[in-house]
């Protein structure tokens, strides 16, 4: 639990840094708490995986730097939208989030998928714990993807007419 509260700490201090914001760092963190509930309703409750060990509790560390790099991807490409097409996108917000949308889910989207179809095929394994570590942490990805293109998007642009 010591080294979750150190890394939660470490990944929430460097998002303040490199995002500039409290706000949008505490929306991270956020995220990253979300996508474990879920994860755990989709494979406990649909899945029928009951089994919850040790190799789960690991997945924290990988979703925190997963759910990090989704974060950035999205928000370099959403300072990279005010600089693109001055006249077409400058003022836009819609047309900025558009373009931003766009760029960063593409790119998060393969890294993801390809993430957890690798934890998937765990789920081939004759080993238990390590079966139920690879679906847990197969669904687990995706849920943290879908939860940062959800939410995300318009907690910048709150912050950028809000706060």
């Amino acid at each position: 639990m010591f080294f979750i509260i150190v890394a939660l700490s470490f990944v929430y201090g460097y998002f303040c840094y490199h995002l500039k914001s409290k706000f949008l760092a505490a929306v991270g963190i956020s995220i990253i708490f979300l996508s474990f509930p879920l994860s755990a309703v989709l494979v406990q409750g649909l899945g029928r995986v009951s089994y919850f060990g040790t190799l789960q509790v690991v997945a924290i560390f990988l979703v925190i730097g997963i759910a990090a790099d989704d974060i950035f991807v999205f928000i370099d490409a959403w300072k990279q939208s005010k600089f693109v097409g001055k006249e077409v996108i400058q003022g836009d917000t819609k047309k900025r989030m558009a373009y931003s949308f766009r760029r960063g889910v593409r790119a998060m989207t393969v890294t993801s998928s390809t993430t957890a179809v690798a934890f998937f095929s765990n789920a081939f394994s004759p080993i238990m714990p390590i079966r139920s570590f690879g679906i847990f942490t197969g669904v687990l990805i995706p849920i943290n993807f879908f939860l940062v293109v959800m939410i995300m998007p318009p907690a910048v642009i709150y912050y950028e007419n809000n706060i």
